[in-house]
């Protein structure tokens, strides 16, 4: 009589130490791999940004560089900047660029009523003696608008000791006293400029 045969075991998955079930096949790692190269890739736009934040800035020291040279702290980038590019020429065209105000106030008049009194410290900057300019005096309101405006003559300004043909000696201080009358309440700021005779 035959001996019924046993039924074949099913051979069941037998779990890899070095690929444990339920872990990323092949075709997952490729992926990650992908992913991980892509990662790299990114740091390529590092210098590309580096590079288009220092043309900016090149680009608006171009543009304001005349605001700038009113800031000694920008004094050794735009030196930097003027060394290797042609910013010479801009400027050499203003004769007061070495010009400061390193103090200023507006203040009512001691004596006379309906009338103020600016004082302002003026220095030379540069290296060797430039002329006196035009100083130009502006009043504005709280909206940045001109209310009034007036330009002072060296003689003006200056007091009679200084003699006006020597020119303005560099590195010394000169103080100057303007009286005016009121411009009224709505002047709330003012300003100086240098203006070439």
């Amino acid at each position: 009589m035959n001996t019924p045969a046993e039924p074949k075991k099913r051979s069941e998955p037998t779990e890899n130490p070095f690929n444990p079930v339920g872990t990323l096949q092949p075709k997952d790692t490729l992926h990650y791999h992908s992913q991980l190269q892509l990662k790299r890739r990114t740091y390529w736009w590092l210098p590309v940004i580096l590079l288009l934040a220092l043309c900016l800035s090149i680009q608006l020291s171009f543009s304001f560089e005349k605001e700038l040279r009113a800031y000694p702290a920008a004094q050794p980038w735009l030196n930097l900047v003027c060394r290797w590019l042609p910013c010479e020429s801009k400027v050499a065209e203003d004769p007061y660029a070495a010009l400061r105000i390193i103090s200023r106030e507006v203040i009512a008049h001691p004596t006379a009523a309906g009338a103020v009194q600016v004082n302002a410290t003026l220095i030379n900057q540069a290296d060797t003696a430039t002329s006196f300019p035009l100083l130009e005096l502006s009043f504005k309101n709280i909206d940045g608008a001109v209310i009034a405006r007036r330009r002072f003559a060296p003689t003006e300004y200056l007091a009679d000791e200084l003699d006006i043909s020597l020119g303005m000696p560099p590195q010394q201080l000169i103080r100057i006293s303007l009286d005016l009358v009121d411009p009224g309440n709505t002047a709330v700021a003012f300003e100086f400029h240098f203006i070439s005779p």
